[in-house]
Protein backbone atom coordinates (compact mmCIF):
# COMPACT_ATOMS: atom_id res chain seq x y z
CA UNK A 1 0.00 0.00 0.00
CA UNK A 2 1.30 3.28 -0.63
CA UNK A 3 1.89 5.97 1.54
CA UNK A 4 -0.20 9.14 1.51
CA UNK A 5 3.21 11.28 0.89
CA UNK A 6 4.27 9.03 -1.82
CA UNK A 7 0.75 9.69 -3.67
CA UNK A 8 0.85 13.69 -3.17
CA UNK A 9 3.98 13.19 -4.88
CA UNK A 10 3.40 11.53 -7.49
CA UNK A 11 0.35 13.35 -8.09
CA UNK A 12 2.97 16.41 -8.09
CA UNK A 13 5.09 15.09 -10.65
CA UNK A 14 2.07 13.97 -13.00
CA UNK A 15 1.32 17.61 -13.09
CA UNK A 16 4.41 18.08 -14.97
CA UNK A 17 4.86 15.83 -17.45
CA UNK A 18 2.43 16.86 -19.74
CA UNK A 19 3.61 15.26 -22.70
CA UNK A 20 4.47 16.65 -25.90
CA UNK A 21 2.81 19.89 -26.18
CA UNK A 22 4.38 20.77 -30.37
CA UNK A 23 2.55 19.10 -33.46
CA UNK A 24 5.90 17.73 -33.83
CA UNK A 25 6.54 16.23 -30.63
CA UNK A 26 2.79 14.75 -30.91
CA UNK A 27 3.46 13.16 -34.00
CA UNK A 28 6.95 11.64 -32.72
CA UNK A 29 4.95 10.49 -29.57
CA UNK A 30 2.39 8.87 -31.79
CA UNK A 31 5.23 6.44 -33.26
CA UNK A 32 6.26 5.39 -29.65
CA UNK A 33 4.05 2.18 -29.33
CA UNK A 34 4.77 0.94 -33.07
CA UNK A 35 7.78 -2.09 -32.73
CA UNK A 36 7.66 -4.30 -35.97
CA UNK A 37 4.80 -2.48 -37.90
CA UNK A 38 3.29 -5.71 -38.32
CA UNK A 39 0.22 -4.83 -36.23
CA UNK A 40 -0.05 -1.23 -36.80
CA UNK A 41 -2.97 0.70 -37.55
CA UNK A 42 -1.45 2.95 -40.22
CA UNK A 43 -0.92 1.25 -43.28
CA UNK A 44 2.19 2.94 -43.95
CA UNK A 45 4.90 2.58 -41.84
CA UNK A 46 8.43 4.98 -41.71
CA UNK A 47 10.14 2.50 -43.37
CA UNK A 48 7.82 2.42 -46.48
CA UNK A 49 6.61 5.14 -48.77
CA UNK A 50 3.12 6.79 -49.13
CA UNK A 51 3.39 7.09 -53.06
CA UNK A 52 4.04 2.93 -53.76
CA UNK A 53 1.37 2.35 -51.41
CA UNK A 54 -1.29 4.32 -53.25
CA UNK A 55 0.02 2.92 -56.26
CA UNK A 56 -0.73 -0.32 -54.87
CA UNK A 57 -3.43 0.12 -53.57
CA UNK A 58 -4.82 2.06 -56.94
CA UNK A 59 -4.25 -1.32 -58.75
CA UNK A 60 -5.79 -3.85 -56.46
CA UNK A 61 -8.98 -1.64 -56.00
CA UNK A 62 -9.03 -1.45 -60.23
CA UNK A 63 -8.54 -5.12 -60.18
CA UNK A 64 -10.92 -6.06 -57.13
CA UNK A 65 -13.44 -3.53 -58.49
CA UNK A 66 -16.18 -3.29 -55.46
CA UNK A 67 -19.63 -2.65 -55.77
CA UNK A 68 -21.30 -1.37 -52.79
CA UNK A 69 -20.36 -0.09 -49.22
CA UNK A 70 -19.31 -3.67 -47.84
CA UNK A 71 -17.67 -5.04 -51.06
CA UNK A 72 -15.16 -1.31 -50.78
CA UNK A 73 -14.83 -2.37 -47.42
CA UNK A 74 -13.52 -5.89 -48.18
CA UNK A 75 -11.65 -4.58 -50.83
CA UNK A 76 -9.50 -1.91 -48.36
CA UNK A 77 -9.17 -4.53 -45.66
CA UNK A 78 -8.00 -6.84 -48.45
CA UNK A 79 -5.47 -4.11 -49.68
CA UNK A 80 -4.44 -3.51 -45.93
CA UNK A 81 -3.61 -7.03 -45.46
CA UNK A 82 -1.83 -7.87 -48.71
CA UNK A 83 0.15 -5.08 -47.95
CA UNK A 84 1.44 -6.24 -44.67
CA UNK A 85 2.04 -9.92 -46.12
CA UNK A 86 4.92 -7.58 -48.26
CA UNK A 87 6.21 -6.55 -45.28
CA UNK A 88 6.18 -9.54 -43.21
CA UNK A 89 8.06 -11.06 -46.00
CA UNK A 90 10.57 -7.84 -46.36
CA UNK A 91 11.47 -8.29 -42.26
CA UNK A 92 12.08 -11.61 -42.80
CA UNK A 93 14.84 -10.97 -45.58
CA UNK A 94 16.11 -7.88 -43.60
CA UNK A 95 16.28 -9.97 -40.45
CA UNK A 96 18.30 -12.80 -41.92
CA UNK A 97 20.16 -10.62 -43.79
CA UNK A 98 20.57 -8.81 -40.15
CA UNK A 99 21.71 -11.83 -38.45
CA UNK A 100 23.56 -12.86 -40.80
CA UNK A 101 25.70 -9.57 -41.05
CA UNK A 102 25.53 -9.90 -37.03
CA UNK A 103 28.01 -13.14 -37.39
CA UNK A 104 30.70 -11.79 -39.75
CA UNK A 105 31.04 -8.45 -37.20
CA UNK A 106 34.00 -10.51 -35.78
CA UNK A 107 37.49 -8.75 -36.30
CA UNK A 108 39.05 -12.20 -37.57
CA UNK A 109 36.33 -13.32 -39.57
CA UNK A 110 36.35 -9.43 -41.46
CA UNK A 111 39.90 -10.08 -41.76
CA UNK A 112 39.56 -13.60 -42.75
CA UNK A 113 36.68 -12.73 -45.42
CA UNK A 114 38.98 -9.62 -46.30
CA UNK A 115 42.30 -11.82 -47.26
CA UNK A 116 39.88 -14.71 -49.16
CA UNK A 117 38.39 -11.87 -51.25
CA UNK A 118 41.57 -10.28 -52.10
CA UNK A 119 42.60 -13.82 -53.48
CA UNK A 120 40.04 -14.53 -55.45
CA UNK A 121 39.97 -10.93 -56.66
CA UNK A 122 36.10 -10.61 -55.46
CA UNK A 123 34.43 -8.01 -54.72
CA UNK A 124 34.19 -7.78 -49.98
CA UNK A 125 30.57 -8.63 -48.79
CA UNK A 126 27.92 -5.99 -48.13
CA UNK A 127 28.76 -3.53 -45.23
CA UNK A 128 27.53 -4.51 -41.49
CA UNK A 129 24.10 -3.52 -40.23
CA UNK A 130 25.59 -1.12 -38.18
CA UNK A 131 26.41 0.87 -41.84
CA UNK A 132 21.98 1.64 -41.69
CA UNK A 133 21.12 -1.54 -43.63
CA UNK A 134 18.14 -3.50 -42.77
CA UNK A 135 16.46 -1.20 -40.69
CA UNK A 136 13.14 -3.52 -40.64
CA UNK A 137 15.60 -6.32 -39.72
CA UNK A 138 17.35 -4.14 -37.34
CA UNK A 139 13.78 -3.23 -35.51
CA UNK A 140 12.20 -7.58 -35.53
CA UNK A 141 15.46 -8.46 -34.05
CA UNK A 142 15.77 -6.09 -31.59
CA UNK A 143 11.63 -5.88 -30.75
CA UNK A 144 11.77 -9.46 -30.42
CA UNK A 145 14.83 -9.88 -28.01
CA UNK A 146 16.78 -11.89 -30.33
CA UNK A 147 14.71 -14.72 -29.70
CA UNK A 148 13.11 -16.95 -32.37
CA UNK A 149 12.68 -13.61 -34.19
CA UNK A 150 12.20 -15.87 -37.46
CA UNK A 151 9.43 -18.19 -35.50
CA UNK A 152 7.46 -15.10 -34.52
CA UNK A 153 7.82 -13.09 -37.91
CA UNK A 154 6.30 -16.41 -39.85
CA UNK A 155 3.81 -16.71 -36.84
CA UNK A 156 2.48 -12.83 -37.59
CA UNK A 157 2.36 -13.95 -41.23
CA UNK A 158 0.42 -16.80 -40.86
CA UNK A 159 -2.38 -14.47 -39.38
CA UNK A 160 -2.22 -11.95 -41.52
CA UNK A 161 -2.55 -14.33 -44.33
CA UNK A 162 -5.39 -15.77 -42.71
CA UNK A 163 -7.29 -12.59 -42.47
CA UNK A 164 -6.35 -11.53 -46.05
CA UNK A 165 -7.73 -15.42 -47.26
CA UNK A 166 -10.65 -14.74 -44.64
CA UNK A 167 -11.23 -11.50 -46.43
CA UNK A 168 -10.89 -12.13 -49.81
CA UNK A 169 -12.97 -15.48 -49.76
CA UNK A 170 -15.80 -12.77 -48.50
CA UNK A 171 -15.39 -10.34 -50.57
CA UNK A 172 -15.70 -13.04 -53.94
CA UNK A 173 -18.90 -14.46 -52.07
CA UNK A 174 -20.47 -10.89 -52.09
CA UNK A 175 -19.35 -10.31 -55.67
CA UNK A 176 -21.12 -13.80 -56.93
CA UNK A 177 -23.97 -13.22 -54.90
CA UNK A 178 -24.66 -9.93 -56.49
CA UNK A 179 -23.97 -11.31 -59.94
CA UNK A 180 -26.55 -14.32 -59.38
CA UNK A 181 -29.20 -11.71 -58.04
CA UNK A 182 -28.38 -9.69 -61.16
CA UNK A 183 -29.45 -12.90 -63.09
CA UNK A 184 -25.88 -12.68 -64.87
CA UNK A 185 -23.12 -15.70 -64.86
CA UNK A 186 -20.71 -14.85 -62.06
CA UNK A 187 -18.23 -17.44 -63.53
CA UNK A 188 -18.15 -16.34 -67.10
CA UNK A 189 -19.88 -17.33 -70.14
CA UNK A 190 -19.35 -21.07 -70.34
CA UNK A 191 -21.47 -22.78 -72.41
CA UNK A 192 -22.09 -26.70 -72.25
CA UNK A 193 -20.68 -27.90 -75.61
CA UNK A 194 -22.17 -30.93 -74.86
CA UNK A 195 -20.12 -33.09 -73.23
Amino acid sequence: MLSDAKVLANRLNAQKSTGPRTAEGKAVASQNSIKHGLLAEQDVITFESEADFDIYRRQLLDELSPVGSMESILAERIVTLSWRLKRAGRFQNQSIDYLSSKDASDPLKKLTQSLIFKTLNQSPPPPSASDGQFPLGRLAVKDFSNERVLDRLLMYERRIEHSFYKALLEFQRLSITRELKRGANPLGELKDEGL
